[in-house]
């Protein structure tokens, strides 16, 4: 389920740059700035990775042209009567606030399943210090997005800090659904790993290619992989563990791209023991790749 909401979030980023521009002064009225429909299933829940229920929400702009489809924690949806999950509940009013600002939902349920209207107010000093931060005259899709995906001041100027301070809003949003933090910043980068340009950052992240991950892979020996490198490693599975299991039948000098190729095949030490049984001659990770590929072809025993 995760992956299907990062997915659904990621495909829609497109959509903030056809927002209308409004003035920040606009955003920041005391009425509401953002008004729409919303649809939502209380039926079938489930949890994230803190463990906490979550419920799926669907947004529409006021234009019609943006939807957004993502998970809130029950616990998060402030005045949601308890009927409305897998119950009915009519004219129901409650609220989920996030630090760009504070979402009002009115509407009913019917047998876990929602809908009605809501309502976004921008919070105005979240609109002020983004200003600051170089990101003005945003427009209300763009702020109710960043609520979406739960962009935080501390992420923007962490991001900052790391030198990464004039990225394009959309590319802000990007590194908060994939979990680009500052944080992973920081950690790649006294890996050796500086200056990373944001799109790899975010399939570094995508593929799993952390600092834990690049930690272990030093510790077998496999060092100075590119950012390439490293994501095709998370692509093919060679893992910490892989090339452990590969030192049981004598492969101690392997390259990466021996590594990957091995992977690719599914040769593994098992393959290779099973080989050997057979009395196949398998002395280097070539000759393993040229069996899985072409099979028994010679014999030496």
């Amino acid at each position: 389920m995760r992956e299907a909401v990062v997915l659904s979030l990621s495909l829609l980023i497109a959509t903030i740059g056809s927002a209308a521009v409004l003035p920040v002064g606009v955003v920041a009225q005391s009425a509401p700035a953002y008004r729409a429909e919303w649809t939502a299933d209380t039926f079938h829940t489930w949890r994230g990775d803190d463990d906490q229920p979550r419920v799926q929400f669907n947004l529409r702009a006021g234009a019609g042209d943006s939807r957004w489809g993502f998970g809130i924690r029950l616990r998060d949806l402030v005045g949601l009567p308890p009927a409305a999950v897998a119950n009915v509940a009519n004219d129901v009013q409650f609220s989920w606030t996030r630090e760009p600002g504070t979402f009002r939902f009115l509407g009913s349920f019917d047998n876990g399943r929602g809908a009605g209207t809501y309502t976004f107010t921008p919070d105005q000093t979240f609109v002020t210090s983004m200003a600051s931060a170089g990101y003005r005259n945003l427009s209300s899709d763009q702020i109710v997005r960043l609520a979406v995906v739960d962009v935080t001041l501390s992420h923007v100027r962490g991001l900052a800090q790391a030198a990464y301070n004039s990225l394009p809003i959309e590319e802000v949003v990007r590194t908060r659904i994939h979990q680009v933090t500052p944080e992973f910043i920081r950690d790649l980068a006294a890996l050796g790993y500086k200056g990373v340009p944001v799109e790899s950052l975010i399939r570094m992240a995508i593929h799993g290619a952390t600092p834990e991950n690049i930690r272990a892979l030093q510790a077998q020996g496999i060092r100075s992989l590119s950012v390439e490198e490293l994501i095709k490693f998370r692509i093919h599975k060679v893992t910490p563990d892989f090339i452990r299991s590969m030192r049981d039948p004598g492969f101690k000098d392997v390259s990466e791209e021996q590594l990957v190729r091995m992977r690719i095949h599914n040769v593994d030490a098992m393959f290779v023991r099973h080989a050997r049984e057979d009395g196949l001659s398998v002395a280097t990770p070539g000759d393993a790749v040229d069996l899985a590929i072409h099979g028994p072809r010679r014999r030496r025993r």
